[in-house]
């Protein structure tokens, strides 16, 4: 079979949607940190439908920040790959053109600085999860103590933190003639526009104090909101859609139909005609991500604990076990639902019975152990605010319990930023209950952020003693 390029699309399945503008003419004018499959999946997909409404040149340079797979990936097939969106009823198949570049940031350090400092790059977005924030404990500063974070403070003109990277590059952008630039955080991070640039603050005040003043009156951080289910993709999976393209695909991305990007109404500068593309561009986003993070997100790591305790793969696999599904259906319903501020017009319920069809979609084949990845980031996130505005939620402090079990009780892989501190919990000679401080610590569940800890330690204790002699689903029942 021919690999995917642009001198082989003449062998596309006559299906397959083609980028509908002349890709040879666009020039780059968005830099993205964090090249992975979420990403092609979402925001350049968005720009790609942008681009063949309105034009402009609006190319993706898109910057792999650790390994240079994807550049793998992506370069021998002219930055070309395939989207398959599919759910039951069927599937749709396009080919992606957005990117116009990909550079490897270990590699490729000065070409990322010089992307960066670009007048005609009016843009930079980032999907580099949440832990590259490097974010302190108050949740807004810059951690110090993170090595690499104080390895680039030490060096700062050979970064390797996203942080550290951005910064040089606004150094050098300043020097070349400081044009106005937006950056956007596209991570699960509440207020993601605002941490990023407050973090950047703290970090230019340390190295490049002189760039603060042209930071604060050039730069817009708009907060985003995205959401798209985008499974790891697997080998089986990309040979199927590479039969159904009709050329082999190695970068491949499969997902799903629903596809959702909101940001806050603040620019620097242009901006592609996201708008004709279905994007939200609003005055107020805290509504929308709170619901998101704290609805959608929360309850995809529920799911994720629950069903490695239950021995299950994927979450359609945890939707389709009647006794599991009644359990995240209460939990939305009781606990989730009822913290929620929901925006005028909003249909909460509406969106969570989405959710529940999205989160059955039995075409994804979404890990669980893949959205368990990470939890000591996420749950501080996803939980902790519902946990703080509720004195008691039961299924949430199941919910909680399951992971706590899975962290200290199971052999299941921890793939986590805290994955030492959090494997040495699990064989730790001290007593459980002093492990748990530890552990709920990670999350930053302690006494001073929890008004009710002690309850909420004692019920995660009995729980434990629940999911030790009797499983997961027991203490669900």
């Amino acid at each position: 079979m021919n690999r995917l390029h642009p001198d082989t699309l003449e062998g596309l399945h006559a299906a397959v949607q083609l980028p509908a503008y002349d890709r040879s003419s666009v020039r780059p004018g968005i830099l993205h940190l964090g090249l992975g499959a979420f990403h092609r999946a979402h925001q350049a997909v968005f720009t790609e439908q942008a681009m063949a409404a309105s034009g402009g040149d609006w190319g993706i340079i898109g910057v792999c920040m650790r390994s240079d797979r994807v550049a793998q990936q992506l370069k021998p097939q002219g930055n070309l790959y395939s989207v398959m969106s599919e759910a039951a009823d069927g599937y749709a198949l396009r080919v992606i053109g957005a990117i116009s570049d990909v550079l490897v940031a270990p590699q490729e350090l000065d070409r990322v600085v010089e992307a960066i400092a670009s007048p005609a790059i009016s843009i930079v977005t980032l999907t580099v999860t949440e832990k590259a924030y490097c974010l302190a404990a108050d949740g807004k500063s810059l951690d110090r103590s993170d090595p690499v974070v104080s390895a680039d403070l030490a060096e700062p003109s050979q970064p390797s933190s996203t942080v550290g990277m951005l910064a040089l590059g606004l150094k050098r952008r300043l020097e070349d003639g400081g044009a106005p630039l937006t950056l956007i955080s596209c991570d699960n991070l509440s207020a993601n526009g605002a941490k990023l640039e407050s973090i950047l603050q703290d970090y230019l005040q340390s190295v490049f104090p002189e760039v603060l003043s042209w930071f604060k009156k050039s730069l817009a951080f708009p907060s985003s909101m995205v959401d798209r289910i985008v499974p790891a993709m697997t080998g089986e999976k990309k040979q199927q859609q590479s039969d159904r393209l009709g050329l082999l695909d190695e970068g491949a991305v499969s997902t799903e139909p629903f596809m959702q990007w909101i940001i806050e109404d603040n620019f620097a500068a242009d901006r592609p005609d996201w708008d004709s593309a279905g994007v939200l561009v609003v005055a107020d986003i805290l509504p929308y991500e709170t619901i998101k993070l704290r609805l959608l997100n929360a309850t995809h790591s529920a799911i994720a604990y629950v069903g490695l305790l239950a021995g299950l793969e994927t979450v359609d696999q945890v939707m389709a076990d009647i006794g599991l599904r009644k359990f995240i259906e209460g939990l939305m319903a009781e606990d989730l639902m009822p913290a929620l501020e929901v925006p005028a017009n909003f249909e909460l319920e509406d969106y969570r019975d989405a959710l529940l069809v999205r989160f059955s979609n039995p075409c994804l084949g979404h890990r669980c152990q893949q959205i368990a990845m990470d939890g000591s980031e996420k749950i501080r996130q996803r939980w902790l605010p519902t946990l703080q505005d509720n004195s008691h939620p039961e299924k949430l402090l199941k919910a909680l319990s399951a992971w706590c079990h899975f962290i200290l009780c199971t052999d299941i892989p921890i793939e986590d930023p805290r994955g030492r501190q959090l494997r040495e919990l699990r064989t730790g000679a001290e007593a459980i209950d002093k492990r748990l401080d530890a552990v709920l610590a990670c999350l930053r569940i302690v006494p001073d952020t929890l008004a009710d800890y002690f309850g909420v330690h004692k019920q995660i204790m009995q729980n434990l003693d629940i999911l030790e002699e009797q499983g997961v689903r027991q203490l669900l029942n």
